[in-house]
């Protein structure tokens, strides 16, 4: 559940309706314990000015397939498809597995978003029905990696390894996050894979932007790089001498993104 705080008008329907205890309004203030919140969507539903709202629903494959396949004519012309991301969308693998075979059954082509923490016959069983894998690339260093998003990269580093082998398309997608992951070492890291697998056909630089603060704050979260600021499009020159170290990038391979910007930059 998520509060928009800017909205709410403090009427109170929300407490009125709660059977969890979850919400306190008065004239002044709408507090809320989100631990206790089941989600039964009973104050969602009499918040009239929409200040509390659900992100994401259950939903079954089939109810899945059916939304996407009303734009089927659309991906015919543009080349597209359906791109099952996360969260970790290995997280839930057997109704991941019925939707991709859904999809290839019905045409669709299909690309999974992953952050490559799982096990491999998990990436065995799916890579038969995805075209292609958008693969994250986080961290070089293994204790960095660990540090920061709680497992180390060895397991990561050996499913793209299997994936580029095996001979499943994969573009490597590399968040650049300003004090954690912006360094020579990981540009190496970066590079050296690029040179490696000829299974990675793109290598996407992500540069870093705050949008989840937002969100973070809505359901009651912290969020965890207050510090960290956007990097903003016209930042990025600043980041193109950090990647071009002699001889070290395939730059038929490199591009940037920021937000829906995407440009070569070699």
């Amino acid at each position: 559940m998520g509060f928009i705080e800017k909205k709410c008008t403090k009427c109170g329907k929300c407490q009125e309706v709660c059977t969890h205890s979850v919400h306190r309004v008065d004239p002044i203030r709408h507090e809320i314990d989100f631990a206790r919140c089941i989600q039964c969507g009973l104050c969602t539903d009499a918040c009239f000015n929409h200040a509390l709202k659900f992100y994401g629903k259950k939903a079954s494959g089939e109810e899945i397939l059916e939304i996407v396949m009303k734009d089927m004519d659309f991906y015919r012309k543009s080349n597209g498809g359906l791109t099952v991301s996360g969260g970790e969308p290995m997280v839930q693998f057997e109704p991941l597995l019925e939707l991709l075979k859904k999809a290839k059954k019905n045409g669709l082509h299909v690309c999974v978003d992953t952050s490559g923490q799982a096990s491999r016959d998990k990436y065995r069983e799916i890579a038969d029905y995805t075209d292609l894998f958008l693969f994250d690339y986080k961290i070089t260093d293994t204790r960095e990696h660990k540090r920061y998003t709680g497992a180390d990269n060895r397991l990561i580093l050996s499913n793209l390894d299997y994936l580029c082998k095996s001979g499943s398309r994969v573009i490597l997608r590399c968040p650049i996050i300003p004090g954690i992951n912006d360094n020579k070492r990981h540009y190496q890291g970066i590079t050296e894979l690029s040179h490696k697998y000829k299974g990675i056909e793109a290598v996407n630089l992500m540069m870093y932007h705050d949008m989840a603060k937002g969100k973070a704050v809505q359901i009651g979260e912290v969020y965890a790089l207050q510090e960290i600021r956007t990097i903003e499009a016209e930042d990025k020159k600043e980041y193109i001498p950090k990647l071009k170290p002699a001889d070290a990038l395939n730059s038929e391979k490199i591009k940037f993104k920021n937000n829906v910007l995407e440009e070569d930059v070699l």
